[in-house]
């Protein structure tokens, strides 16, 4: 009875009502919001970006409400810096307002590239690294520095950069490399000069100076003169060794007994009496033959009768214990008893 009292109460149908009521009112609130905030039913083409530059692009995509990621990282010089290289999705496709639109875009130049570290390294080896991170290498300058062909610095506009600098690649970049050392070169003339002359002379030819003596107790050097070198003048002689000078307030010709003892000393000429060889040589021609052995006297005598045209059987008689032998032959050249 209660059940069917409930059933026909006002209350129970209001209540049903004002449900489906709210029921609809939310249904239809949601799918409006949806639509409106979806924008369903509204569509954009995508414009052609192709021909554009990435500021024309980035403007006419903000007039369609669209948005837009732009990647400009690698460089190409194929096309003009700022030009759109690709985009997705495609020109005329259809999207929704608000839609982000990918673009691969040129930029203005190469990205910087990080110098690598060089000093000390090879020529050869800096050329290669160089080239394999873009860089151009203009010019090669070389320094006096006894390493041949290795990097002492890196320039860039003329001014010496450090390892790990970042630089637009395609920079064009100078090498210091040392020059090394020749060998057999001629010696610079420094006789006359001062010692300040002297001294920026061999190291202009890359000469290194050597010890510097004085005749006399004069020891300023503005007064000074080189009287005498070694090596002397345009004598070969390898690059970045020393070069030895001797100064003094006179001339060479009022020095002329102390540069004839120099001359004794460094500028001797050795011929070949001054040979051990040589000498043995002559030593060996004074020997007394009957002060050798008798082995090598019957040698000596064997050989003697060779020369004169006997033939090797026929042995002299007065040499008994040389018959019926072949002694071989000895060599005496050099031989001496003292």
């Amino acid at each position: 009875m209660n059940f069917f009292k409930a059933l026909i109460s006002w209350k129970l149908w209001l209540s049903i009502v004002l449900g489906i009521a709210l029921i609809v009112g939310l249904w239809f609130l949601s799918f409006k919001f949806l639509n409106e905030f979806t924008n369903h039913g509204v569509e954009v083409s995508v414009p052609d970006l192709s021909d554009l530059t990435i500021q024309q692009a980035m403007k006419k995509l903000d007039e369609l409400n669209l948005r837009y990621e732009v990647d400009s990282i690698k460089f190409t010089e194929e096309h003009p810096p700022f030009s759109i290289l690709e985009f997705f999705p495609s020109a005329g496709a259809k999207v929704k307002p608000g839609r982000r639109i990918f673009i691969k875009s040129n930029p203005s130049t190469w990205r910087p590239v990080e110098l690598p570290d060089l000093i000390d390294k090879s020529k050869r080896l800096a050329l290669t690294q160089l080239h394999m991170r873009g860089f151009v290498v203009g010019d090669t300058i070389y320094i006096e520095d006894p390493a041949k062909d290795a990097v002492l610095a890196v320039l860039y506009g003329g001014d010496t950069i450090p390892a790990g600098k970042l630089l637009p690649k395609g920079s064009v970049v100078d090498l210091i490399l040392g020059r090394g050392f020749n060998m057999d070169m001629p010696v610079p003339n420094v006789e006359g000069m001062s010692l300040t002359q002297a001294r920026r002379i061999l190291k202009n030819q890359f000469f290194d100076m050597g010890q510097i003596y004085y005749f006399g107790n004069v020891r300023d050097t503005a007064v000074l003169r080189v009287v005498y070198q070694d090596p002397p003048p345009l004598d070969l002689y390898d690059e970045g060794l020393p070069v030895s000078l001797w100064l003094s307030t006179s001339t060479r010709a009022g020095l002329k007994r102390q540069i004839d003892s120099l001359d004794l000393v460094y500028r001797r000429k050795l011929d070949e009496k001054d040979s051990l060889f040589y000498n043995s040589i002559e030593s060996s021609k004074s020997i007394n033959i009957s002060d050798l052995p008798e082995e090598i006297r019957n040698q000596v005598k064997y050989d003697q009768n060779i020369n004169q045209g006997m033939r090797p059987d026929d042995k002299p008689k007065s040499t008994p214990s040389t018959q019926g032998t072949t002694r071989p032959r000895i060599d005496t050249t050099g031989i001496s008893i003292e």
